[in-house]
Parts: structure tokens; sequence; C-alpha cells
């Protein structure tokens, strides 16, 4: 793993520790000669993990998408109770005030905005199932060994604390959207400790936020040397997004 603050390296790292004594295969790190988990380098830290066997999984694969989710829930599940001071607290992302980039788009700045108030509603306001978020549930951070059937869960440097569903949404937006998740939330609510009422409620505004800040990252690109065709195509395809997600709100 590259350097980084100590502090957000180690929780990391912690977290992946615990996942790894709960019997998934996390990437734990190999403790270094005076037992610490991580060694300085410059103002950051590195830290030695264990490999974990199998390929990634397959965001177009619908049983890839089933173990996707089930794994991210039962994770979720198995770090129940544990806690790092220096694990962030998820925050929903407003819009800075230096921000040219939102105004590539006449949708964007008011997306980001909206969308990060109605989360901050949702967490004062109703009853939400909060635990260890790994923060970059992507497939590709998912391993699947063909000669267990073990899915492995690597890449836990974002980690770090709030509504579990933030993980889910991270996961279905990475799918390509609910259209193209299929398999993925059932599998999560099967495995995970998300009641499916809670799931109902919240993932939607949690999914725009997500699909708001994913354009708003893209748009920045765009915005610094304006991007390449890639760039240009994926702000498209999560505008018409958003606004399928804005709509089932």
């Amino acid at each position: 793993m590259g350097a980084g603050a100590p502090q957000v390296l180690e929780a990391g790292l912690s977290a992946a520790g615990r996942a790894e004594a709960a019997g998934f295969d996390a990437g734990a790190p190999l403790r270094a000669a005076d037992g610490a988990l991580t060694v300085a380098v410059g103002d950051g830290a590195v830290a030695l993990l264990r490999l974990v066997p199998g390929r990634p999984l397959q965001a177009a694969d619908p049983l890839d998408r089933q173990w996707w989710g089930g794994t991210l829930g039962s994770v979720h599940r198995a770090l129940g109770g544990f806690a790092h001071p220096a694990l962030a607290k998820f925050e929903p992302a407003g819009v800075p005030r230096e921000a040219p980039h939102l105004t590539l788009e006449p949708w964007l700045r008011p997306a980001v905005r909206d969308t990060a108030a109605a989360v901050r509603r949702i967490m004062v306001t109703d009853q939400l199932t909060y635990g260890v978020l790994h923060g970059d549930p992507r497939a590709a951070h998912f391993r699947l060994d063909p000669d267990t059937g073990a899915v492995g869960l690597v890449g836990w440097a974002a980690a770090g604390t709030g509504p579990l569903l933030a993980d889910l949404a991270a996961a279905v937006l990475a799918a390509g959207g609910p259209a193209n998740a299929a398999g993925l939330p059932e599998a999560y609510l099967r495995a995970g400790p998300v009641p499916a009422d809670e799931c109902e409620a919240v993932l939607p505004a949690l999914l725009c936020h997500r699909a708001a800040l994913a354009a708003a990252g893209t748009a920045a690109r765009i915005h610094v040397d304006g991007g390449t065709p890639r760039d240009h195509a994926e702000l498209t395809r999560l505008a018409v997004l958003y606004t399928e997600l804005a709509a089932s709100l």
C-alpha cells in the first residue's frame, strides 16, 4: 500500500485486520519488526499487505454482482462494533466556494448542493444503520478465489464510518446504476445488517448524491485540460443517470 497519512492508513489497515479475523480475505497488513502496522516514510507511511488470491469481480456478470453484494453485506455485519479513532466520518459533500467546474453543466451545481442537503436531512431525521464503511467498494476490490469460492475484499485506504447504505450506493453506482446492478442490492440485504425498508427509503437519495459527485469529478477533469472523449461521454451518461435517479425520488 502506498504512502499516506499514518493515522488514516492505520485505521483502514485495522479495519482490514478485523475483517480478516472474522474470516474474510481482506489484505490485512503484515506487522513490522516492532509490531507496528506501518513504517514511516517522510511525512507518510507504507504497509506490506497480505496477497488476496483470486480474480476481480466483474460488474457485468450477474453472478459476480451477487457475490459483490453478499460479501459487502457480510463484511458490514462482521465489522459491527469495530471502532478506530482515525476512521473518517461520512459527510455529504457540498459545493466548495471555488468550484468553477460545476458551471460546465447548468444542472450540476444545484444537483450537488440539493442532494447533499437531502442526505444531511435523512441523517438527522431517519433512523439509519451505522457502521464501518469500506469507502470504495467497486467490483475490482472484491476478489473471487476460484479454488475455494471465497470472495475477499481489499483496498481499505478509504475506510470510514457512517450509514452503511453509503457503501451500497457506491457499489450500485460503480455497477452503472440501478438498471445495471440487478442482484447486487438484493444480495446485500440478505447478508447485511440493514433492513429492507431502510434501504427502500434511503438508498435513492444516496444514489442521487453519489451520481452528482461522480459527475462533478468528471467535470473537474474536463475543466482542467479539456478532458478526453471518454470524460465527455461519461459526463453525459451521468447526467442521464442523475435525471433518472432524481425522477424516482
